[in-house]
Protein backbone atom coordinates (compact mmCIF):
# COMPACT_ATOMS: atom_id res chain seq x y z
CA UNK A 1 0.00 0.00 0.00
CA UNK A 2 1.67 2.84 -1.23
CA UNK A 3 0.83 4.76 2.03
CA UNK A 4 2.54 5.86 5.62
CA UNK A 5 2.05 5.37 8.95
CA UNK A 6 1.71 8.63 11.45
CA UNK A 7 1.51 7.44 14.97
CA UNK A 8 2.67 4.63 17.49
CA UNK A 9 1.22 2.07 18.89
CA UNK A 10 -0.44 2.28 22.06
CA UNK A 11 1.99 0.03 24.26
CA UNK A 12 -0.28 -3.46 25.40
CA UNK A 13 -2.98 -2.59 22.59
CA UNK A 14 -4.28 -5.19 20.60
CA UNK A 15 -2.56 -5.23 17.50
CA UNK A 16 -5.69 -5.18 15.09
CA UNK A 17 -3.43 -4.34 11.90
CA UNK A 18 -1.76 -7.92 12.14
CA UNK A 19 -2.83 -10.30 9.86
CA UNK A 20 -0.12 -12.64 12.10
CA UNK A 21 -2.29 -11.64 15.22
CA UNK A 22 -5.48 -12.98 13.57
CA UNK A 23 -4.20 -15.89 12.02
CA UNK A 24 -2.69 -16.87 16.31
CA UNK A 25 -6.31 -16.40 17.15
CA UNK A 26 -8.20 -18.89 14.48
CA UNK A 27 -5.74 -21.30 14.72
CA UNK A 28 -5.62 -21.71 17.85
CA UNK A 29 -9.13 -21.40 18.79
CA UNK A 30 -8.89 -18.56 20.58
CA UNK A 31 -11.52 -15.95 18.57
CA UNK A 32 -15.07 -17.75 19.12
CA UNK A 33 -15.77 -15.58 15.82
CA UNK A 34 -19.14 -13.32 17.12
CA UNK A 35 -17.76 -10.22 18.19
CA UNK A 36 -20.73 -7.57 20.00
CA UNK A 37 -23.38 -10.33 19.46
CA UNK A 38 -25.18 -12.82 16.92
CA UNK A 39 -25.68 -10.14 14.22
CA UNK A 40 -29.27 -11.07 13.99
CA UNK A 41 -30.28 -7.78 13.34
CA UNK A 42 -27.55 -7.31 10.79
CA UNK A 43 -28.68 -10.26 8.44
CA UNK A 44 -32.10 -9.17 9.01
CA UNK A 45 -31.29 -5.98 7.50
CA UNK A 46 -29.20 -7.00 4.34
CA UNK A 47 -31.91 -9.78 4.08
CA UNK A 48 -34.36 -6.73 3.88
CA UNK A 49 -32.51 -4.71 1.94
CA UNK A 50 -31.84 -7.57 -0.91
CA UNK A 51 -36.36 -8.52 -0.86
CA UNK A 52 -36.50 -4.83 -1.61
CA UNK A 53 -34.17 -5.35 -5.19
CA UNK A 54 -36.65 -6.14 -8.22
CA UNK A 55 -34.32 -8.65 -9.28
CA UNK A 56 -30.87 -11.00 -9.33
CA UNK A 57 -28.48 -11.94 -12.58
CA UNK A 58 -29.67 -15.50 -12.44
CA UNK A 59 -31.21 -15.57 -9.01
CA UNK A 60 -27.71 -14.81 -7.31
CA UNK A 61 -27.60 -11.49 -5.38
CA UNK A 62 -23.79 -10.35 -4.50
CA UNK A 63 -22.97 -9.69 -1.52
CA UNK A 64 -19.80 -8.95 0.02
CA UNK A 65 -18.89 -9.54 3.91
CA UNK A 66 -15.87 -7.46 5.26
CA UNK A 67 -14.05 -9.17 7.73
CA UNK A 68 -15.56 -12.40 8.65
CA UNK A 69 -13.32 -14.29 10.04
CA UNK A 70 -14.82 -17.37 11.55
CA UNK A 71 -17.96 -15.34 11.97
CA UNK A 72 -20.95 -17.95 11.51
CA UNK A 73 -23.20 -14.99 9.33
CA UNK A 74 -22.10 -16.05 6.01
CA UNK A 75 -23.56 -19.43 6.92
CA UNK A 76 -26.87 -18.09 8.37
CA UNK A 77 -27.11 -15.56 5.60
CA UNK A 78 -26.27 -18.94 2.74
CA UNK A 79 -29.37 -20.39 4.64
CA UNK A 80 -31.55 -17.46 4.07
CA UNK A 81 -30.62 -17.43 0.61
CA UNK A 82 -31.50 -20.71 0.18
CA UNK A 83 -34.74 -20.18 1.72
CA UNK A 84 -35.67 -17.56 -0.76
CA UNK A 85 -34.21 -19.82 -3.99
CA UNK A 86 -31.21 -17.44 -4.39
CA UNK A 87 -28.04 -18.90 -4.60
CA UNK A 88 -25.77 -18.12 -2.49
CA UNK A 89 -22.63 -18.11 -4.96
CA UNK A 90 -22.44 -14.03 -5.20
CA UNK A 91 -21.79 -14.11 -1.59
CA UNK A 92 -17.68 -13.28 -1.02
CA UNK A 93 -16.24 -13.32 2.46
CA UNK A 94 -12.95 -11.20 2.63
CA UNK A 95 -10.83 -11.21 5.43
CA UNK A 96 -6.65 -10.08 5.72
CA UNK A 97 -6.15 -13.42 7.90
CA UNK A 98 -4.66 -15.55 5.85
CA UNK A 99 -6.01 -18.84 8.57
CA UNK A 100 -9.51 -17.31 8.54
CA UNK A 101 -9.99 -17.59 4.76
CA UNK A 102 -8.18 -21.53 4.83
CA UNK A 103 -10.59 -22.37 7.18
CA UNK A 104 -13.60 -20.81 4.65
CA UNK A 105 -12.51 -22.42 1.46
CA UNK A 106 -11.96 -25.82 3.17
CA UNK A 107 -15.40 -25.40 4.37
CA UNK A 108 -17.31 -24.27 1.35
CA UNK A 109 -14.96 -27.21 -0.57
CA UNK A 110 -18.10 -29.33 0.86
CA UNK A 111 -20.52 -27.19 -0.60
CA UNK A 112 -22.57 -27.50 -3.89
CA UNK A 113 -20.92 -24.95 -6.38
CA UNK A 114 -23.81 -22.72 -6.76
CA UNK A 115 -24.64 -22.29 -2.90
CA UNK A 116 -20.85 -22.12 -2.08
CA UNK A 117 -19.35 -18.66 -1.01
CA UNK A 118 -16.25 -17.52 -2.21
CA UNK A 119 -13.39 -16.66 -0.08
CA UNK A 120 -10.75 -14.16 -0.40
CA UNK A 121 -7.72 -12.82 1.12
CA UNK A 122 -7.42 -8.81 1.24
CA UNK A 123 -6.05 -6.26 3.37
CA UNK A 124 -9.00 -3.76 3.25
CA UNK A 125 -7.07 -1.03 3.43
CA UNK A 126 -4.48 -1.99 0.88
CA UNK A 127 -5.14 -0.79 -3.02
CA UNK A 128 -3.39 -4.01 -4.09
CA UNK A 129 -4.67 -6.25 -2.57
CA UNK A 130 -8.87 -4.82 -2.69
CA UNK A 131 -8.30 -3.89 -6.70
CA UNK A 132 -8.51 -7.81 -6.55
CA UNK A 133 -11.90 -8.09 -5.38
CA UNK A 134 -13.82 -6.02 -8.23
CA UNK A 135 -13.32 -9.65 -10.12
CA UNK A 136 -16.76 -10.03 -8.20
CA UNK A 137 -18.13 -6.18 -8.25
CA UNK A 138 -20.56 -4.34 -8.30
CA UNK A 139 -22.13 -5.94 -5.25
CA UNK A 140 -25.80 -5.04 -4.32
CA UNK A 141 -25.00 -5.13 -0.41
CA UNK A 142 -22.00 -4.71 1.71
CA UNK A 143 -22.01 -5.27 5.23
CA UNK A 144 -19.79 -5.88 8.59
CA UNK A 145 -19.89 -6.74 11.79
CA UNK A 146 -17.42 -4.18 13.93
CA UNK A 147 -14.77 -4.48 10.93
CA UNK A 148 -15.03 -1.01 11.03
CA UNK A 149 -14.23 -0.69 14.54
CA UNK A 150 -10.97 -2.91 14.05
CA UNK A 151 -10.41 -0.95 11.36
CA UNK A 152 -10.81 2.71 13.45
CA UNK A 153 -7.98 1.35 15.80
CA UNK A 154 -5.65 1.07 12.37
CA UNK A 155 -2.44 4.29 11.95
CA UNK A 156 -3.98 7.02 9.88
CA UNK A 157 -2.44 6.24 6.13
CA UNK A 158 -0.87 9.43 4.59
CA UNK A 159 -0.05 9.79 0.55
CA UNK A 160 1.92 11.74 -1.60
CA UNK A 161 2.24 12.68 -4.88
CA UNK A 162 5.28 11.18 -5.24
CA UNK A 163 3.72 7.39 -4.56
CA UNK A 164 3.36 4.89 -7.38
CA UNK A 165 -0.07 5.50 -8.74
CA UNK A 166 -0.47 1.97 -9.64
CA UNK A 167 -1.04 0.86 -5.94
CA UNK A 168 -3.09 3.68 -5.20
CA UNK A 169 -7.43 3.97 -5.40
CA UNK A 170 -8.77 5.96 -8.43
CA UNK A 171 -10.44 7.97 -5.62
CA UNK A 172 -7.54 8.40 -3.42
CA UNK A 173 -5.52 9.89 -6.96
CA UNK A 174 -8.35 12.63 -7.46
CA UNK A 175 -7.74 14.15 -4.28
CA UNK A 176 -4.08 13.83 -5.04
CA UNK A 177 -4.35 15.58 -8.61
CA UNK A 178 -5.59 18.94 -6.01
CA UNK A 179 -2.61 18.31 -3.50
CA UNK A 180 0.58 17.14 -2.57
CA UNK A 181 -0.22 14.30 0.02
CA UNK A 182 -3.20 13.62 2.17
CA UNK A 183 -3.51 11.99 5.32
CA UNK A 184 -6.68 9.29 5.87
CA UNK A 185 -8.01 7.86 8.33
CA UNK A 186 -8.54 3.77 8.15
CA UNK A 187 -12.56 4.36 7.92
CA UNK A 188 -12.82 7.18 5.16
CA UNK A 189 -10.10 4.65 3.08
CA UNK A 190 -12.27 1.61 3.69
CA UNK A 191 -14.99 3.91 2.44
CA UNK A 192 -13.13 4.86 -0.70
CA UNK A 193 -12.07 1.74 -1.42
CA UNK A 194 -15.99 -0.07 -1.42
CA UNK A 195 -16.84 2.59 -4.43
CA UNK A 196 -15.31 0.76 -6.82
CA UNK A 197 -16.78 -2.39 -5.69
CA UNK A 198 -20.35 -0.84 -5.52
CA UNK A 199 -22.68 1.10 -7.94
CA UNK A 200 -24.91 3.73 -7.02
CA UNK A 201 -27.39 2.60 -4.46
CA UNK A 202 -25.39 -0.08 -2.79
CA UNK A 203 -26.22 -0.52 0.36
CA UNK A 204 -23.49 -1.01 3.51
CA UNK A 205 -24.63 -2.20 6.63
CA UNK A 206 -22.79 -1.81 9.31
CA UNK A 207 -22.96 -3.29 13.18
CA UNK A 208 -20.56 -1.42 15.11
CA UNK A 209 -19.76 -0.26 19.20
CA UNK A 210 -19.71 3.46 18.60
CA UNK A 211 -22.90 6.04 18.05
CA UNK A 212 -20.38 8.06 16.21
CA UNK A 213 -18.71 5.74 13.46
CA UNK A 214 -19.66 7.73 10.63
CA UNK A 215 -20.00 11.01 12.47
CA UNK A 216 -18.51 14.20 10.82
CA UNK A 217 -16.55 12.30 7.47
CA UNK A 218 -16.73 14.88 4.95
CA UNK A 219 -14.38 12.49 2.66
CA UNK A 220 -17.18 9.53 3.45
CA UNK A 221 -20.04 11.97 2.82
CA UNK A 222 -19.21 12.60 -0.58
CA UNK A 223 -19.96 8.73 -1.90
CA UNK A 224 -21.78 7.39 1.15
CA UNK A 225 -24.92 8.90 2.43
CA UNK A 226 -26.16 7.33 6.08
CA UNK A 227 -29.59 6.31 5.78
CA UNK A 228 -30.09 5.18 9.53
CA UNK A 229 -28.65 4.46 12.45
CA UNK A 230 -30.57 2.31 14.85
CA UNK A 231 -29.59 1.08 18.21
CA UNK A 232 -29.72 -2.58 19.48
CA UNK A 233 -29.53 -3.78 22.96
CA UNK A 234 -26.66 -5.56 23.91
CA UNK A 235 -26.41 -8.63 25.27
CA UNK A 236 -26.48 -8.51 28.60
CA UNK A 237 -23.44 -10.19 30.80
CA UNK A 238 -23.39 -11.82 34.19
CA UNK A 239 -24.26 -9.36 36.97
CA UNK A 240 -24.80 -9.03 40.70
CA UNK A 241 -29.26 -9.34 41.17
CA UNK A 242 -28.51 -5.75 43.59
CA UNK A 243 -26.20 -3.94 40.84
CA UNK A 244 -27.65 -1.49 38.93
CA UNK A 245 -26.71 -2.03 35.14
CA UNK A 246 -27.12 0.79 32.82
CA UNK A 247 -28.57 -0.91 29.04
CA UNK A 248 -26.12 -1.03 26.69
CA UNK A 249 -26.47 -0.24 23.03
CA UNK A 250 -24.58 -1.53 19.86
CA UNK A 251 -25.35 1.01 16.58
CA UNK A 252 -26.81 -0.75 12.77
CA UNK A 253 -25.67 1.76 10.82
CA UNK A 254 -27.35 1.77 7.31
CA UNK A 255 -25.20 3.76 4.42
CA UNK A 256 -26.39 4.10 0.64
CA UNK A 257 -23.92 4.56 -2.54
CA UNK A 258 -24.64 7.97 -4.23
Amino acid sequence: MASHRTHTRVTGAPDYDNPHFWDARFATGQDVGEWLNSGEALIDAVLADLEHRSSFDAQTPRVLHLGPGVSKLGLKLRRACVQRQWKARGIVNVDFSTEAVRLGQEAESQVPRDQAMTWYRADLLSWDDVSGVTQFAPFDVIFDKSTSDAIATFDDQIFTATDDMSRVCPLVKDILSQQSSTALSPVDLLALHLVPLSRKDTTWVVLSYSSLRFDKRPILDKYWSLRSRIPVKAPAGPVSTSAYTPEVFHWLYILDRK
